[in-house]
């Protein structure tokens, strides 16, 4: 994964961000956005983030 790929232009927010968030303790997409402001601007990011949490959750349990 490219961790320094932008996700969300409006807040400046990486897959790293939102992987880093998964690694310490964020369980949702709603604690991760809490975390990372990700998609707290224009919206057009929401379902690329919320993918990507989803992938990153899931491989956590895994």
């Amino acid at each position: 994964m490219n961790r320094k790929k932008i996700i969300c232009s409006c807040r400046n927010v990486t897959k790293g961000d939102i992987a880093d968030a998964v690694k310490d303790g964020a369980d949702s997409f709603k604690e991760v956005k809490k975390q990372t402001k990700v998609g707290k601007g224009c919206g057009k990011c929401k379902k690329k983030a919320k993918k990507l949490t989803k992938k990153l959750l899931k491989e956590r349990v895994e």
